[in-house]
């Protein structure tokens, strides 16, 4: 029976997602990475938020005389993608941690992605001998590093759309924290024809799977203020429009509020 020792692991977070951890990804080895890895009977086991390399023991030794590509170290490279079709709406960017995390994690090196429809998230290339040591035993001593790689909520304005009849009213949409302000209702009218009013973040706000923020929808038009609604629904990834706002370009999303 083979005995396996951890590689490495990919470790990919998400702040979307409570969680905090990436979901619903996939990890493919290109071309040479996966010859490489069969050839000597190693194991990927993902889970669509992490990537763990299992490498046969008794392969270690062969494994390690290859550590050199030709005239370059070897690196295992692997496409990170989705499968999750509103991954696109919620996910602004990917980087990966400044520096080593305090769980001893290591930014997991970046490849360049060409622009194109079908282009992965992110490319990693794992280094296969990453001190560079060209010592067995401290190589193998090494084995089982946590890479780390980030994945970070895209940031739109959040327009709230106020549909039905609010006349005689003197509408405002307040943060209860006070770190967002809006703009004061506008008269907007839908492409149906429709009447709304339209209020807008003055910042982007950041998408969450699950929405921090506690806006409320207040009348404004008395001296007591009233309280018509005490949570208004956060932003949803698939509401997302491209209008202009102030002059520029800007990403939105649209939630509807009706009277």
């Amino acid at each position: 029976m083979q005995r396996y020792r951890l590689f490495a692991t990919l470790d990919v977070r998400h702040d979307y997602f409570a969680d905090s951890r990436a979901h619903h990804l996939l990890f493919l080895p290109d071309t040479d990475t996966l010859a490489f890895l069969r050839r000597f009977d190693a194991l990927l086991h993902a889970n669509g938020q992490s990537l763990a390399i299992m490498l046969v023991e008794s392969q270690l030794q062969g494994i390690w005389s290859e550590r050199g590509d030709g005239a370059e170290p070897r690196v295992l490279r692997f496409d990170v993608h989705s499968i999750d079709e509103a991954c696109a709406y919620y996910t602004g960017a990917v980087s990966t941690p400044p520096q080593v995390e305090d769980d001893g994690a290591l930014p997991a090196p970046l490849l360049p992605v060409p622009a194109s429809a079908a282009a992965p998230w992110a490319t990693v290339a794992l280094p296969l001998d990453a001190a560079g040591s060209n010592d067995f035993s401290a190589w193998m001593s090494a084995l089982g590093t946590t890479y780390r790689l980030c994945m970070h909520s895209r940031r739109t304005v959040w327009k709230y759309v106020l549909t039905g009849d609010w006349r005689g009213r003197a509408l405002s949409v307040v943060d209860q924290r006070g770190e967002v302000t809006f703009t004061a209702p506008a008269e907007e009218r839908l492409p149906n024809g429709q009447p709304a009013l339209a209020v807008h973040s003055t910042a982007p706000i950041a998408l969450r799977e699950r929405p921090l923020q506690r806006f409320q929808l207040r009348d404004m038009t008395d001296a007591s203020e009233r309280v018509l609604i005490s949570r208004l629904p956060g932003a949803t990834p698939q509401r997302l429009w491209r209008e202009t706002v102030r002059g520029e370009p800007t990403l939105v999303s649209e939630i509807f509020v009706h009277s």
